[in-house]
């Protein structure tokens, strides 16, 4: 396969380097490459390769370093390298005349940092001497799908530029060859659908059958229009099985039936702004390809990059151009046109070596509860499924046990109870699956001492060295990095008072929800020092106020919900929340009133710079769906960095009314979107019967008060009626955002009711932040999380920053 068989057009973006710059001493490679904007570029140098540090355990000889000579041959989609002399034949790799390879298509992720077994290793062991000279930012690992049955390759590369070439290239062809494998997805979506209409089993759809499938798939058309599609990809027309074959279609025939369907007015448009007459075939060209990625995309791309586009989508012989069907294809399959850049999903970007108190840090209320408040189960797959979407905090309510086993559940009410270890064992297991940078554990604790040092006990054991001990620094004045406490676990629980002995009542109403009765809120507690010594940078205190004297940088605070609204009704109230989050950690959770796990709106708070702001994950909401969204880049790492009005409490800034912010530094936005079209719009709660859908588009921009609070930023589309297939609006709606860092789009499409309430069909929301300009396409989901494939929607997204 040639070279250009499998790139995209990307653009790179190069990150900041932190950390340690240097791991293995030796020759750098020309600082040019570091600034290097453009792909071939990038895989030029990689084409001719570098030498990076394979590490294998070899078990009782220990972990073992060895250099090699690796680079991409491009024209095979391999990743070959020179074997070390006493392996030339590596296992789960081809070798071939004293070279071997890895093939590329078999590649599912880069990692970075520690973030492998082997790495962890080297982790723990890092007093060694012969382990000094590696470095999380030096590192990588190739880990490959599960077919292949490979283990996952750990390489160290002599510097961070190395490092950061070789995973940007090896990302960006990941996600080139993943996207190649839409169209397919999309056939597979569309032969299911088939099979499930042939109800008899003969392979064959009737043109009554047809309709009925096509009514479940949201298409309505006029009978002669049917006849007509029909007709015409109905091309073997002989008898077979004595069944008169010109009245059906068989599989492969429906599929072209289908696509003959998907022909999109708006794409057309498109094509003709952009196309070039060749020979009196209309065809976009590579240069005119260029245009198009310049002037709609706001991307610069080069002419390899553009032929390399065209040869992956193109769907006749002639690849060296696109026809309308083959720019159609790009423009609905390739994973490269989603709103938001894909690289943004898999790759952490931002400054990671910032204190904690700069983060917003995706969190967790009631982890344990998968479903309500007061009757609900309590069960480890509520902390395994939220681990998995990247929550960083993760609450444990633990009460006395049996046999003097701590328990965890909510206090007080009927909900089944769980082992305290086991959950342990659960935040081990999976902590790290989805993200390395640190995991929090909210204890809520009303145990004996007794049972709070078994508690400490399972922690210590459990966790090993996982779990982060030791004091924090009083000399300090700011917290921790995420990226000093990789892969390490913190407890937020309650300290022991200087002069104070676990046999002394201390107050516990730092986590009292302030909505329970009086009686409830105001209580002695005890801690034990077992359990109060692995406490250290996640301090739970009582709030004295945002003028306490006596606040240090590891005091963290929690406020219920209703105590939060209060700040911000106050702008002098607000302005002060907004610093004390600077420097401080703050965690917001929902009142208890919301015993059906209902959730707390959780914008307001992270406009303030609240932290942890926790949420019901089990419950399917709005909430949640901002959380995803909100949580969404930065690799989906659960850790997201604020703005510097955010970080820096010298900024003058107010999360209430007015934000007072200095717009020549951080300035206003008009955004513009077109809502263009939509494909495959489902039907209510994804039903397969009922009536074709008549759907609209509610378009929102949630964020700072100043933004949300205007009315113009809500806006509604016109409803398209008997068309859930290829709805087509074409609607363009300007919105001028006062604070844009902070603020969020929503779309949510309904579906038009005469009678009764409109239905929920799907919906999309991300971050202004991260939204790509151009022609773009915006999945749906539901509050679920589940991803309405292949239904989205095609916008055209602009954005003007303006003083």
């Amino acid at each position: 396969m040639a070279a250009g068989n499998c790139l995209e057009g990307f653009l790179f973006r190069n990150d900041p380097i932190y950390g340690s710059r240097l791991s293995i001493k030796s020759e750098r490679l020309e600082d040019n490459f570091a600034r290097s904007q453009s792909l071939k570029d990038k895989l030029d140098v990689l084409k001719n390769g570098t030498y990076l540090y394979k590490i294998r355990d070899k078990g009782m000889r220990g972990i073992n370093l060895y250099k090699r000579k690796y680079w991409l041959d491009m024209d095979n989609l391999l990743l070959r390298f020179i074997p070390h002399k006493e392996n030339s034949k590596v296992p789960g790799c081809a070798s071939t005349q004293g070279e071997s390879h890895y093939s590329l298509m078999e590649i599912s992720e880069v990692r970075t940092e520690f973030s492998t077994d082997i790495f962890n290793k080297i982790s723990n062991k890092a007093a060694n001497p012969k382990y000094r000279k590696i470095s999380q930012m030096t590192v990588f690992s190739l880990i490959f799908v599960p077919e292949s049955n490979m283990h996952e390759l750990d390489l160290v590369a002599e510097d961070t530029d190395t490092r950061d070439l070789w995973v940007d290239a090896i990302s960006h062809l990941i996600l080139t060859l993943r996207s190649l494998s839409h169209q397919k997805e999309y056939e597979l979506y569309l032969k299911n659908a088939f099979r499930k209409a042939d109800e008899n089993n003969s392979g064959y759809l009737s043109l009554d059958e047809v309709k009925d499938l096509c009514k479940l798939m949201n298409v309505k058309l006029q009978k002669e229009d049917m006849e007509y599609y029909f007709n015409k990809a109905n091309t073997d027309k002989g008898e077979l099985n004595n069944k008169d074959k010109g009245q059906v279609l068989s599989e492969d025939e429906f599929l072209n039936f289908y696509f003959k369907l998907m022909s999109r007015p708006d794409i057309d448009e498109i094509f003709e702004k952009y196309h070039d007459s060749n020979q009196g075939e209309k065809r976009i060209s590579a240069a005119s390809l260029i245009k198009f990625f310049k002037d709609e995309q706001k991307i610069p791309l080069s002419q390899e990059e553009c032929l390399a586009v065209i040869r992956n989508h193109e769907v006749t012989d002639n690849k060296t151009s696109f026809t309308k069907t083959g720019f159609r294809q790009f423009l609905i399959f390739s994973e490269l046109q989603d709103v938001i850049d894909p690289i943004e999903k898999k790759k952490v970007r931002d400054d990671m070596t910032q204190p904690l108190s700069h983060y917003w840090i995706a969190s967790s209320h009631n982890t344990y509860l998968t479903g309500n408040q007061l009757t609900g189960e309590s069960s480890i797959d509520g902390y395994i499924n939220a681990l998995k979407l990247g929550c960083r905090c993760v609450e444990l309510d633990c009460w006395d046990g049996e046999d003097g086993e701590p328990i965890i559940y909510h206090g007080y009410t009927l909900v089944t109870k769980i082992l305290f270890k086991d959950v342990v064992e659960a935040c081990k297991k999976y902590g790290f699956v989805s993200s390395h940078f640190p995991l929090i554990l909210s204890i809520e604790n009303h145990c004996s001492l007794e049972q709070q040092e078994r508690m400490a006990d399972h922690l210590v054991n459990i966790l090993g060295p996982m779990l982060h001990r030791g004091e924090p620094d009083q000399e300090a004045s700011d917290l921790p990095s995420p990226a000093a406490l990789i892969n390490k676990v913190l407890v937020k629980a309650k300290r022991l008072p200087p002069g104070k002995s676990e046999e002394d009542d201390i107050d516990d109403d730092d986590d009292a929800d302030d909505e329970r009765d009086d009686a409830k809120k105001k209580k002695k507690v005890k801690v034990a020092k077992k359990l109060s010594d692995l406490v250290n940078y996640i301090h739970a205190v009582h709030f004295h106020g945002f003028d306490d004297q006596d606040a240090k940088y590891f005091h963290m605070s929690s406020f219920g919900e209703s105590k939060t609204s209060k700040f911000f009704e106050d702008p002098e109230q607000a302005r002060a929340f907004a610093k004390y989050n600077c420097k401080q950690i703050s965690r917001i959770y929902p009142a208890a009133k919301r015993q059906d796990s209902s959730n707390l709106k959780v914008i307001q708070a992270w406009t303030a710079g609240c932290q942890i702001v926790a949420l019901n994950y089990q419950t399917d909401d709005r909430q949640n769906l901002f959380n995803r969204a909100w949580f969404s880049g930065n690799g989906g790492c659960g850790y997201v960095l604020k703005p510097e009005f955010l970080r820096k409490s010298s900024i003058k800034y107010n999360p209430s009314k007015l934000n007072s912010l200095d717009k020549n530094k951080f300035p206003s936005l008009t955004l513009t979107v077109e809502i263009v079209a939509g494909q495959h719009i489902p039907k209510p709660n994804a039903a397969d019967n009922g009536e074709v859908v008549d759907p609209y588009i509610e378009v929102k921009i949630r964020g700072h008060y100043d933004d949300y609070a205007n009315d113009e930023n809500r806006k509604e589309t016109k409803v398209v009626k008997n068309n859930g297939f290829n709805p087509d609006w074409r609607e363009t709606f300007k919105f001028h955002l006062q604070v844009p860092d902070l603020a969020l789009l929503e779309l949510k499409v309904k579906d038009h009711s005469k009678s009764g309430s409109d239905h929920h069909l799907g919906s999309f929301a991300c971050p202004v932040r991260y939204l790509q300009e151009g022609y773009r396409k915006a999945p749906l989901f539901d509050y679920s999380g589940k991803d309405l494939k292949p239904a989205h929607i095609f916008l055209r997204i602009t954005k003007k920053f303006e003083n």
